[in-house]
């Protein structure tokens, strides 16, 4: 074997051994909660519903604003598909760490179905929990929403509600049976067709 043939895969092999360690050592840290929360907000506002998946324990937990959680990967995914549907952003600002939890201490959400609610966006009262374990979410707490946002919402989802009423009264059964109830797809496109068409007839009647 000549030097230069030794000397190129000897130099060929150590690169490729060097490159192994530098990815597999990448790969194993694991990025600092913050750090961590920000990626899991640029999913969500692309709407990359596996992309937020996979910042998620297989046993983890949300609790909007006090309700009953969502817990388990498929019943997250299911929350996190209406949520793509409804064409959701989340705007997340001061952030602290402590430990293995993020404070979010301001949260701003827009969606479509709010809009066609008449209300641009919901604010969150400061005190917003996302905890990790293991480098995995465990659990995200939401605060419950800011008393104004959270009154100018009920006014218009009551207004829908009365509208609807009179409108689509078979439309009751849709809600007591669950296809415009819960937190999945299906039930996102039916209330943002039900509120579209509630918003082009109150266009008409000039409200």
């Amino acid at each position: 074997m000549s030097r230069n043939s030794w000397r190129a895969r000897f130099f060929g092999g150590f690169t490729l051994l060097l490159l192994a360690v530098v990815i597999g050592t990448a790969c194993s840290k694991p990025s600092d909660p913050k750090t961590q929360v920000a990626k899991m907000l640029a999913a969500h506002n692309r709407h990359d519903v596996t992309g937020q998946l996979a910042f998620f324990a297989e046993d983890a937990s949300i609790v909007v604003g006090g309700q009953t959680p969502v817990t388990g990967k498929v019943a997250i995914r299911n929350l996190y598909a209406a949520d793509s549907v409804m064409n959701s952003e989340l705007m997340y600002a001061d952030l602290v760490v402590h430990g293995d939890t993020v404070l979010v201490n301001s949260v701003v959400e827009r969606n479509d179905l709010l809009r066609l609610l008449g209300v641009p966006e919901v604010r969150y009262l400061p005190g917003t929990r996302v905890v990790f374990t293991k480098g995995l979410v465990q659990r995200i707490e939401t605060s419950r929403l800011d008393q104004r946002d959270w009154r100018a919402m009920r006014d218009g989802f009551m207004a829908l509600m009365n509208w609807l009423q009179t409108a689509h009264p078979e439309l009751q059964r849709e809600v007591a049976s669950g296809r415009l109830s819960g937190n999945n797809a299906t039930a996102a496109r039916g209330w943002l067709e039900v509120a579209a068409e509630w918003r082009e007839s109150e266009a008409a009647r000039g409200n």
